[in-house]
């Protein structure tokens, strides 16, 4: 066994011969444009728009290389290349080996007999997908396009987004986004390693298959018919650091092998439990030579999907080892448009900050990537689930394309046979939005069929033969019938825009009863710092040609203003609306969630749209391209803790829920209290509760008028209190009116700097109650401890962050900036405000969306 990666330096020329430069595999076009300065950084501005001349070209990428010593030894030699993007042809001292179509393949090439000890040449050309889009759709026009981008984008196994989607900018690269390497072999090597666990009281026994693909001793691969006879060895690595060896000899294609593990620690979801892993390592062995190696991690745990029917209609809910869990997460995209660009230190920021977030599952969304095996690896450790869609998104596919549907299913086992062990794998999708966007459209009996078939009997059947263990479902939304109601409140799963789209108001939430909703937003702007990536503007407005080229979703900056204007006033700065607008949709998925949550059981989980960005625009993201948490992941600390409060304020009566998401009793303290904007307490009331395992109950209800005895209730605000003990496990503020009522006063706030080696701990005092405290720390880009929070009257917040050596406490205390909903200017009045998102509404992108959502 011998592998040399052609990894680093090549040179990339285009087709019409204006372009040699150096460039660099894996990686793409754009970005050695852009390192060579023949084009301008597509992100800044509108310089996306200048890029279509260079999207229509071909590239060719080429190197020389000389082979590694040994490697001409070996009986068989590939070419192995993931993530080829996606039209090439592939050419090894100027013979052809391969043509490809699938930039979600692995694809290994026997390449032995064209190599060279030395002086090998190798080249890639890659076509422009636009030619072969404009042929495919005059040969079979499938008369669907999404409206965000260049058309046809369904005929080419190609990301999908890269074609421009209503967040991420026409921008479709050519090059190698994985990885691309010679292996050469003697003998035999494993093909692939199959774990099956069989889960019993106090042992899981683990059933572990092997398969083998040997080689003759001549430059043709094929497997022998009489295989000598080989020795696997197989080790299991406890968590505890213990190790249990297995050895068989085979001289079959197949080996099987079990264990049995007594006291097995289970892998839990996060917030449920611990992330133990246990490594198994296969060797292949001729003797004493070693052949060939492969290593994975695997938690112990089951995964179901719960479709029963019930009283409702068919439940929707994961169980985990047994357990329901409530699901609460969000959408992941593609990291980058030019994907190489994401490390493995970027990728564990965000799988990190998921869990911070406390979260437990982001849905891979079918219009980007399967991801990396980093992105799986980091899941596993961290504790979140990965609900993965397939590689199709929001058009009808041509499965009847016998050509086309070969490519798929050579797709769909790579990616099953790569992503299948790991533990945090929770589901398999067939698809995003296929059936609910093509519902009522005209579409010939041919392709719905087709479509039908495919996700609802091919591509589960292929599934159950790669896997076999993780669950699958058809489509997202679906009820698991074809066409059958796919956004149904009764049965599967759904996609809720009635708030944002339909700019129905936040409130609508409560009168969506879903099963499980995977998606639902609020967009808002990025962070500043994000915003200064593609504007030179010291106030940019939100209606410039720049900052509209940075908003993709149609009508999408008039609806920010819509749902701002709904909840606040009209701010006069640009960076007012940035920090409003974040607070909006911070509002909105919390408002949905515990909305949702206080009906766990009947609901199973809240996947909100969307967790993070491929480049700096106003978007439904979480995280902005920058990195920068926005107000939401901040909020979501709190609403998605495993045990948790939350207040249904209707009127002059406010009900407290608490909810516990565990699998075991909790008893705790429930602990309310009104207070006015000095900090006077009004009123309180504490109580017991002994919470069954994952349940929700009405635990308050707080008759305002009485409590209040006739005072205003524009000056007063609830705080909830959970406690274990003494211990407070959950704190939220909440307003008794909505914020443009609240007679919020100018609050001064007194900030104290201390320094515990790279940890700041800053301290505020506030001398009246401080809305919505953002604290900007120049130099500090890494996520604070708290922020977007809420000060009690004469009250005293701490808060943590990473602080920089270099930074002098005394100069960084006077530089740190606090913003309050108190200190934001506002213009117009409260007409005009009404006029102002009258307007937004009757907007020619909004008006039929409004009406659509609203009256159909």
């Amino acid at each position: 066994m011998l592998k040399q990666s052609l990894s680093g330096a090549w040179e990339l020329t285009d087709s019409k011969n204006a372009v040699k430069i150096s460039g660099h595999l894996p990686g793409c076009n754009f970005l050695d444009l852009m390192e060579n300065g023949v084009i301008k950084d597509p992100f800044w501005g509108e310089n996306e728009k200048d890029m279509m001349e260079y999207i229509e070209r071909d590239y060719e990428y080429s190197r020389a290389f000389d082979s590694d010593s040994g490697l001409l030894d070996n009986d068989s030699i590939d070419l192995v290349i993931s993530g080829l993007d996606t039209l090439a042809e592939v050419s090894l001292n100027g013979k052809v080996i391969a043509k490809t179509n699938n930039v979600h393949r692995t694809y290994r090439f026997p390449v032995k007999e064209f190599l060279k000890e030395e002086g090998n040449q190798i080249r890639i050309h890659f076509f422009s997908p636009l030619p072969f889009l404009e042929e495919k759709n005059k040969e079979d026009n499938l008369m669907f396009h999404t409206g965000m981008g260049i058309e046809g984008i369904s005929h080419i196994r190609k990301v999908q987004c890269h074609f421009g989607w209503d967040w991420g900018p026409v921008l479709p690269p050519v090059g190698i986004s994985g990885s691309i390497e010679l292996e050469g072999y003697s003998m035999a090597r494993i093909q692939q390693t199959s774990i099956r666990q069989e889960h019993n009281t106090e042992s899981v026994v683990l059933h572990i298959s092997t398969d083998i693909l040997t080689y003759q001793t001549s430059h043709t691969l094929k497997i022998s018919k009489t295989t000598p006879a080989f020795l696997l060895k197989t080790s299991i690595h406890y968590p505890s650091g213990k190790t249990e060896i297995l050895e068989s000899n085979i001289s079959g294609d197949i080996a099987e092998q079990s264990i049995k593990i007594e006291n097995p620690q289970l892998w839990w979801c996060n917030g449920l439990g611990d992330q133990p892993l246990y490594g198994i390592t296969v060797e292949l062995f001729d003797g004493d030579k070693l052949l060939d190696e492969k290593h994975k991690n695997i938690g112990l745990r089951t995964i179901a999907l719960d479709t029963q029917k019930d009283h409702i209609g068919n439940n929707f809910r994961f169980l985990m080892n047994g357990v329901p869990i409530f699901v609460k997460g969000a959408d992941w995209i593609p990291s980058d448009s030019f994907i190489t660009r994401t490390l493995r230190e970027d990728l564990e920021f965000y799988i990190a900050g998921a869990k911070d977030a406390n979260m437990n599952m982001l849905r891979v969304w079918g219009g980007g990537y399967y991801e990396s095996d980093t992105f799986y690896d980091l899941c596993d450790r961290y504790g979140i689930l990965v609900w993965q869609d397939f590689g199709f998104a929001c058009l009808p596919y041509p499965f009847y394309n016998q050509d086309f549907l070969d490519s798929v299913e050579l797709e769909v086992r790579d990616n099953v046979q790569r992503i299948k062990h790991h533990p945090s794998l929770a589901l398999w999708c067939g698809n995003n939005e296929i059936e609910l966007i093509t519902m009522f459209m005209k579409m010939s009996a041919r392709l719905k069929e087709a479509n039908a078939t495919f996700f609802h009997d091919t591509l589960k059947n292929w599934v159950q033969k790669e896997d076999g263990i993780t669950p699958y479902w058809p489509g997202s939304p679906n009820s698991g019938a074809p066409y059958d109601k796919p956004n149904d409140f009764k049965r599967g799963d759904t996609h809720l825009w009635q708030v944002w789209h339909g700019m129905l108001p936040i409130e609508h939430f409560r009168k969506m009863p879903t099963r499980f909703c995977s998606e639902f937003g609020m967009e808002s702007l990025p962070s500043m710092k994000a915003v200064r990536t593609f504007t030179e503007k010291k106030e940019p407005d939100i209606f410039d040609s720049v900052m509209m080229a940075h908003q993709k979703s149609k009508g999408g900056n008039q609806k920010m203003l819509f749902y701002l204007l709904a909840k606040f006033r009209n701010p006069v700065r640009f960076e007012d609306f940035v920090y409003l607008s974040q607070i909006v949709q911070a509002e909105t998925i919390r408002e949905a969630t515990e909305e949702w949550k206080r009906n766990i059981g009947k609901c199973n989980g809240a996947i909100y749209w969307q967790y993070n960005d491929c480049w700096p625009v106003a978007s439904w993201a979480g995280i902005d391209y920058e990195k920068q948490y926005k107000a939401v992941i901040y909020s979501s600390r709190t609403f998605n803790q495993t045990l948790s409060a939350s207040l249904d304020l209707r009127k002059d009566n406010a009900e407290i829920y608490v909810v516990n998401e565990y699998q075991r009793e909790e008893k705790v303290k429930l602990q309310c209290q009104i207070e006015d904007f000095s900090g006077n307490l009004i009123w309180q009331e504490e109580k017991n509760l002994t919470m069954k395992a994952v349940q929700s109950v009405k635990a308050l209800s707080i008759p305002l008028r009485t409590v209040l005895k006739d005072k205003r209730k524009e000056d007063k605000v609830l705080v909830i209190h959970l406690l274990k003990g003494e211990k407070i496990i959950f704190t939220q503020n909440r307003l008794l009116v909505p914020d443009k009522e609240a007679l919020l006063q100018n609050v001064k706030i007194t900030k104290e700097l201390k320094r515990e080696g790279e940890k700041g701990i800053l301290t505020l005092k506030a001398d009246t109650y401080a809305r919505y405290v953002f604290v900007d720390i120049p130099g500090v880009d890494t996520p604070l401890s708290d922020n977007f929070f809420d000060i009690r009257g004469n009250g005293t917040t701490s808060i943590t962050f990473h602080m920089p050596k270099e930074a002098e406490d005394t100069k960084l205390l006077e530089q740190i900036g606090l913003t309050t909903l108190a200190q934001v200017p506002f213009k117009g009045n409260k007409l005009t405000d009404k006029l102002l998102r009258l307007a937004m509404r009757l907007h020619k992108d909004n008006i039929v969306a409004w009406i659509a959502f609203h009256f159909v």
